[in-house]
């Protein structure tokens, strides 16, 4: 009696997913609406504080965060600086009405990309897929060294 093979298993590739780190509801639900439109198939976390951010980046890994600079607490410094050190390969995005007002050479260095408020769709999406290109490059680097 001949048996049937196994059935195949496959791995399911995972969906592209993304924190939005804000204090302001509005702008999350802004983005979120902006991202999901354009993007349906990323999966879309938020956070209201700096907190919250740290504790999801110990519960998932993301490929992306969206972080606010200016906001109550730790603000997103802290979020960038923990994420450039823990998660490196995440590209990171600072998105901020106050660029004049801070330590822009030193958030360029915690960020692949800095993004004005308010933007457009056009100029999120285009910021989001740099940053994941920039996110990738260290690892392209380092693959092609073996």
């Amino acid at each position: 009696m001949q048996s049937d093979p196994p059935p195949c298993s496959r791995a399911v590739p995972r969906r592209p997913r993304v924190l939005l780190v804000d204090d302001d509801p509005s702008v999350v639900r802004g983005l979120w609406r902006a991202l999901h439109r354009a993007r349906p198939t990323l999966q879309i976390n938020t956070a209201g504080s700096a907190a919250q951010a740290l504790a999801a980046l110990e519960e998932l890994s993301y490929d992306a965060v969206i972080t606010d600079l200016e906001m109550p607490g730790a603000g997103g410094r802290a979020v960038l600086e923990a994420l450039a050190l823990h998660h490196p390969e995440t590209a990171r995005i600072a998105h901020s009405s106050q660029l004049e007002s801070i330590d822009t050479e030193l958030i360029r260095s915690l960020s692949h990309v800095v993004l004005a408020k308010p933007s457009s769709e056009t100029q999120l999406l285009d910021a989001l897929d740099r940053a994941l290109e920039l996110a990738q490059e260290p690892l392209l680097s380092k693959g092609s060294r073996r």
